[in-house]
């Protein structure tokens, strides 16, 4: 009995210890334009960029709310940080590579991010090309395209990895990937999903068919604009690569929230991948319903987890919203009234917190600077 009263004591003393390690931290938020030297921009006058958001641990006290829109129209709150802050940790830290959503950005998955770094985590939000909030122009082929997606996670990776500034902190034997919606798929081609589109026609002329074969609210006019760039040399070059493989053997682990296009996916590819994966889901999503999209992931994929979130729908997994998105954004800031998006938040990312810390066997106590 004295033993197992110990034994409680050490590990409850163990926990409070990462507890108050972790906690002493705010996040840290900087920007690297990294370039695809293999691929150009959609316009075809450079090289592809791909803009990228570090977030990482700081003792620096600056912290600001991250708000999202135009100055003095900011529609999301997107969370708490200080911009270019010093980095604390000289450890090697896990690496979280993100993947948001069509017409998002990295910033809009702070909430995410923010749990993470106060959990030891690096974390990387990867901003794709054509599809992305952060660009002031959004293209077609960004989002017709998505295979480009995973290419973009690769070069991060690969910069990452000799990165003067961020090479020295991550542990490249702990990499792991989040995506939400399209960044769902991505996270999906990313460790091994192939894409084929000609399934998803299939899907879409079926009575099955869901919400993802219509234009998205981002971009209404998309086939429009397909069209007038669909026999371009880009297009077409990469239209070439769809059926590939784009695995990233680097990554370990994947955490995906109501991700979307999942029948366009090759099913046989999904029960090859035998990585650890985490499937969280809304009940009442209309835009990527789980029957669809998540649970044939789950039951696909040989080493995952399911989890279906009562009353939440596909837009509660966005920034919380400010009085002016609540007043312009109705359907991206409505939630159900029984539920509160900065609740769903916490739950989801401390889940995230705890698949990755299982998955990876990380031992803050020890891995944090004294």
């Amino acid at each position: 009995m004295k033993i197992r009263k110990f034994v409680v004591f050490i590990t409850l003393l163990m926990t409070h210890a990462v507890v108050q390690a972790t906690s002493d931290f705010n996040v840290g938020i900087t920007s690297v334009e990294f370039r695809d030297e293999q691929r150009a921009a959609w316009d075809g006058k450079s090289k592809r960029p791909i803009l990228t958001h570090i977030f990482y641990p700081t003792t620096d006290t600056n912290v600001k709310p991250i708000l999202l829109g135009e100055p003095n129209n900011e529609l999301f709150n997107a969370g708490n940080a200080v911009w270019n802050a010093n980095v604390t940790s000289k450890n090697k830290l896990p690496l979280i590579v993100m993947s948001h959503g069509t017409g998002g950005s990295a910033l809009q998955m702070l909430w995410i991010a923010e749990t993470l770094v106060k959990n030891g985590y690096l974390v990387v939000g990867v901003n794709h090309h054509g599809n992305t909030a952060v660009e002031e122009k959004k293209y077609a082929e960004g989002y017709k395209l998505w295979w480009e997606r995973s290419q973009d996670v690769s070069v991060v990776l690969d910069k990452l990895s000799s990165h003067n500034n961020w090479s020295s902190i991550v542990d490249q034997n702990k990499i792991g990937i989040i995506g939400f919606s399209l960044g769902g798929y991505t996270a999906l081609s990313s460790i091994g999903g192939i894409t084929d589109k000609a399934l998803f026609t299939v899907f879409c002329q079926s009575p099955d068919k869901d919400f993802t074969c219509n234009a998205q609210v981002e971009f209404s006019d998309i086939d429009k604009e397909f069209n007038k760039v669909k026999n371009s040399e880009r297009v077409q070059e990469s239209l070439l690569r769809e059926h590939d493989s784009f695995k990233i053997d680097a990554i370990k682990a994947a955490f995906v929230l109501a991700p979307a296009v999942v029948q366009a996916i090759n099913k046989e590819s999904l029960k090859n991948i035998v990585i650890p994966i985490s499937v969280v889901v809304g009940s009442i999503d209309k835009v990527v319903p789980a029957k669809t999209n998540g649970k044939i992931v789950s039951k696909l994929m040989k080493n995952s987890q399911y989890s279906e979130l009562e009353k939440v729908g596909h837009y509660t997994f966005l920034s919380n919203c400010t009085d002016l998105g609540f007043k312009y954004l109705k359907e991206l800031c409505g939630d159900h009234s029984d539920i509160v998006r900065k609740k769903i938040h916490s739950d989801v990312s401390q889940k995230a917190v705890e698949f990755f810390d299982s998955v990876f066997a990380y031992n803050k106590l020890f891995k944090r600077d004294k």
